[in-house]
């Protein structure tokens, strides 16, 4: 008797994991490989044009859970900053003609010549605060993501997974929390964090692994799988807490897989993440 086939209905491959794919041939080759979703980005989306990118999309039957990434906020000219809202409330508006649930963000860092980290921070949640009103009126959340502090200075200064949730909680309605195990695999509130969330404040579930030795502090994740984060124990949190949204897997690699075929990428990341991203184990009646 043939192994029943895994269930893949919460799984998407965020397309930058296969960084040399048209959006064209990503949504041809995930959907090929059954896969349910895709992770999309503003540059695949705007080189296809949002109309035919939206057409494909939905014409293979695959869900979006995030579009990546907002433009950096995190600056000081008022003429730039301003340009930057705009462009973000057109990134929203095309995260709603996708069907995305939500829209990533990355502020930007430290701007030119500064060294206030707090006064950087304290800018990211006043641009955010602009922002909900139009994520709110297309039905999009502000995805913040915690990313791993070695990128503070110059991606993003929202680092761990407590001061995410706090300006979420202080925002509001139309925020949440995008999970990536690669940037808060070492935050020893990771998981702390992720109960304090709740399933409902989770907006998508990031899978990846740290590799031992990290070759490329940018871009060298590994494949789920290949290093030494606990996604098994991660995901069993996640079932506790009920989550039941969905999982992509998000690599940057310059070393390794964006060396490689997509179509192999993609094989090996079903095969790999399987495991991992099927329904939610329930807890047995009493």
């Amino acid at each position: 008797m043939s192994a029943a086939a895994p269930d893949l209905s919460r799984f998407a491959v965020n397309q930058i994991t296969t960084r040399d794919w048209t959006l064209a041939q990503a949504v041809d080759g995930y959907a090929r490989a059954g896969v349910a979703g895709i992770g999309a980005w503003v540059q695949y989306v705007d080189d296809a044009g949002i109309a035919a990118a939206s057409r494909m999309i939905r014409d293979a039957g695959l869900f979006v859970p995030c579009l990546c990434t907002t433009a950096w906020v995190n600056l000081t000219d008022p003429v730039v900053y301003r340009a930057a809202l705009d462009e973000n409330r057109r990134r929203l508006d095309m995260a709603a003609e996708l069907g995305a649930r939500t829209l990533v963000v990355v502020p930007g860092g430290l701007a030119a010549g500064e060294r206030d980290l707090a006064s950087a921070r304290a800018r990211v949640a006043d641009a955010l605060g602009e922002l909900l009103p139009h994520a709110r009126s297309a039905g999009i959340a502000l995805g913040l993501e915690p990313l791993h502090p070695m990128y503070a200075a110059d991606r993003s200064c929202l680092s761990t997974f407590a001061h995410c949730l706090s300006l979420c909680e202080t925002l509001g309605e139309g925020t949440g929390i995008v999970a990536d195990v690669y940037h808060s695999w070492w935050d020893p509130d990771f998981v702390s964090g992720l109960e304090r969330a709740g399933p409902d404040r989770i907006l998508t579930f990031h899978l990846c692994d740290w590799l031992v030795p990290t070759r490329d502090l940018y871009q060298d994740r590994g494949m789920v799988g290949d290093g030494i984060i606990d996604i098994a124990g991660y995901r069993a949190v996640l079932d506790r807490i009920g989550y039941d949204g969905p999982f992509e897997i998000e690599i940057f690699s310059k070393l390794d897989w964006w060396l490689r075929d997509g179509h192999e990428t993609t094989r090996i990341a079903v095969e790999r993440c399987a495991p991992f991203v099927g329904a939610r184990a329930r807890a047995k009646a009493a």
